[in-house]
């Protein structure tokens, strides 16, 4: 055969046969083992096996792809066995030990990969592998609500009580004697005068009250204090009177005398009532 020709027969044969290589590559089925297809939200559980440090879960961060948890750990000689629970939120492909760590922080040498793909697709066999999760409840017996209802009474009742059972009442209003009248003090202010014992403050008041019933009788009440002692001093029945009640006050050497005062002042004492 000819060198040349058998050149140019070898080189289209080797094209079609790296071709050929190529495409079987790229479309042969893979076995589903390399990569478990789980669904989307339900948690899975994985045993790993290791020799090492003791394995602790990577800190949680918002927005991972996957949920880690750690739900048991077998102690066997030379190696520990984890139960580990994982739950995929998105699809794609993800390995288990990308979320694992030592406790320590240190690295996991050594650590088999454990690789699976989150598939956003409901899986026929769904309904049994959500039957076979742990049930999440909480049961409440014992007359829970009732006695939180019996609790709840009872906290009102007391509440009422430390609000109202022995709250001090309110005193009743402080009754205010009537003020005594003119004729009274009068009188009080002469029995101090027959007894002796008027001092000069219980002088000055006799004073204002003497002056007061005299312009009140005199109907100069309202007028200024100047005009009315000048009416009272020309006024013949008020006039002697006025002269020896400010002789007798003013005057110490004055000869008016104890017993001429207490003329002036008792006929006002039993006059009609007149409230200060």
């Amino acid at each position: 055969m000819n060198p040349a020709f058998s050149q140019r027969l070898t080189r289209p044969a080797l094209l079609a046969l790296c071709t050929v290589v190529l495409l079987a590559v790229c479309f042969w089925p893979r076995d589903g083992r390399d990569s478990l297809n789980v669904p989307l939200g339900v948690e899975q559980a994985a045993i790993v096996t290791y020799s090492g440090p003791p394995i602790a879960v990577m800190p949680y961060k918002w927005g991972v792809a996957v949920n880690v948890r750690i739900a048991r750990v077998t102690e066997q000689p030379g190696t520990r066995i984890y139960d580990v629970r994982y739950l995929v939120n998105r699809a794609g492909t993800f390995d288990l030990k990308d979320y694992l760590t030592a406790e320590d922080g240190g690295r996991l040498d050594g650590l088999p990969s454990f690789k699976f793909h989150g598939d956003p697709k409901l899986s026929k066999h769904l309904d049994a592998r959500i039957q076979e999760t742990e049930a999440a409840g909480v049961s409440v017996g014992g007359y829970y609500y009732l006695t939180l209802a019996a609790l709840g009474v009872l906290w009102v009742v007391w509440l009422l009580l430390l609000i109202f059972y022995g709250r001090a009442k309110p005193a009743p209003p402080a009754v205010t004697p009537p003020e005594p009248t003119l004729a009274e003090q009068l009188r009080a202010l002469l029995a101090r005068l027959d007894a002796g014992t008027l001092d000069a403050a219980a002088k000055a008041q006799l004073e204002m009250l003497l002056l007061r019933r005299w312009r009140e009788d005199l109907a100069v009440a309202d007028a200024p204090m100047h005009r009315a002692l000048d009416t009272i001093a020309r006024d013949a029945k008020t006039s002697q009177p006025l002269r020896q009640l400010q002789h007798w006050l003013h005057h110490p050497a004055s000869a008016v005398r104890r017993e001429e005062i207490a003329a002036v002042i008792r006929p006002y004492t039993d006059s009609a009532e007149v409230r200060l």
